[in-house]
């Protein structure tokens, strides 16, 4: 079996509910895959401790094997116990932020040591922590971190995304923005920071986003950022989904639709919310549960088509589902083409980005040289898809 649809299998067991039907099918078709290549697929995606507990919960822990129980169960374990060692680690950083007065939102998968968004804190794996200040605070910040145990990483990741931190078995990346600099237009960030909420963890105040930035940060980075489309993340749809679920009414999704258009990106969000529907097998808050109905026969034809493509083409074939969704035209392909291909990819892509992924540093009057090489490498690939998708049909077709 294929990995986009091994994918899909382990995204419907995390989503299904105890009592539901299909359980026995889901668990049968894991079984079949072979639980080697599903325990891989899920610690690739961080999915494995919540996928251990699903299965506890859902009384399949018997028809485990024991080869398979002990390997899952060492896996469980160690997940949660790198999440007690982050959660101490969170709590000294907020401890010394509050005492110098500095506001620190909390981003992403750390949220859930104060929200119970995934059941309890143990079950969202997280690689790293995300903390967002302001950048005039970063300097008394960076002293903080240190005071915490952390040691300031130069050089990892440019200025624009954020600062690195290293120590305790942990990394942090403390953030100015809540999303890369090309694409903060998408956001108006003074009602980001002025709708954060106050929340606790242990009686330890700090700040999180609102539900309803939650559910747009998320679109955004997975999306926008980083074109999780075909080539989706297992934990990401499962993260959207949870949010939706905990803070059910909390959440304006009209208010998210109007951004999404504003944007001009309400297409890639009808196709987010398609794709969560087909793997997780789910229904989506009403606001949006309908919302790619019009647009399914398309959506079908692009993933099938480009959900099997070699892993070398799977950042173009990202691309070029982006260029697809957002125009139905010649013209709006073209226009998109370039947008996508040439204006976000080369031109307003971070230079410090760029001297990184090609490992020079220290180089800045390389980088117009850099940027022609990488409009060369982004065509090429596009090209490769092309010829890809035409052998493919003329493969159905005979």
């Amino acid at each position: 079996m294929n990995e986009p649809t091994t994918k899909r299998y382990i995204a419907r067991l995390l989503n299904i509910k105890r009592g539901e039907d299909g359980i026995d099918e889901v668990y049968n078709t894991l079984e079949s895959i072979g639980w080697n290549e599903i325990i891989n697929i899920a610690q690739e995606h961080r999915v494995m401790t919540f996928l251990f507990y699903k299965i506890k919960h859902l009384g399949l822990e018997e028809r485990l094997g024991t080869e398979t129980l002990q390997v899952m169960s060492l896996k469980y374990q160690k997940g949660v116990a790198k999440n007690v060692v982050t959660r101490h680690v969170l709590k000294d950083i907020i401890q010394s932020l509050n005492q110098y007065g500095i506001k620190a939102v909390i981003l992403k998968g750390a949220i859930n040591f104060c929200e119970n968004i995934y059941e309890n804190w143990n079950l969202r794996s997280m690689e790293d922590l995300d903390i967002l200040i302001k950048e005039e605070d970063f300097p008394v910040a960076r002293q903080c971190m240190k005071t915490a145990g952390l040691q300031h990483v130069e050089g990892q990741i440019p200025h624009d995304l954020s600062e690195d931190f290293q120590g305790r078995g942990i990394a942090v990346d403390m953030h100015y923005l809540p999303i890369h600099e090309k694409h903060i237009y998408l956001f108006d960030m003074n009602s980001f920071w002025s709708n954060t909420m106050c929340v606790e963890m242990n009686s330890l105040k700090m700040h999180i986003p609102s539900p309803t930035d939650q559910i747009y940060h998320k679109f955004i980075h997975d999306v926008i950022r980083h074109q999780e489309l075909v080539n989706f993340r297992i934990q990401n749809l499962c993260d959207f989904v949870n949010i939706s679920q905990y803070y059910k009414d909390r959440i304006d999704w009209k208010e998210i639709l109007r951004r999404t258009r504003k944007n001009g990106i309400e297409s890639l969000f009808k196709f987010h919310c398609w794709q969560i529907k087909k793997n997780l097998e789910t229904e989506l808050p009403e606001p949006i549960n309908n919302l790619s109905n019009d647009s399914v026969k398309c959506y079908e034809k692009w993933y099938n088509q480009l959900s099997g493509c070699p892993e070398r083409l799977k950042s173009a074939s990202e691309r070029l589902i982006v260029i697809l969704a957002k125009s139905s035209n010649n013209f709006g392909h073209l226009k998109h083409s370039f947008n996508v291909l040439v204006r976000e990819s080369v031109i307003n892509e971070s230079g410090g980005l760029l001297l990184s992924t090609y490992n020079i540093k220290k180089r800045k009057y390389l980088l117009p040289f850099i940027r022609t090489i990488h409009l060369a490498r982004i065509l090429f690939l596009h090209i490769l898809i092309i010829a890809y998708l035409a052998k493919q049909r003329l493969y159905t077709h005979k």
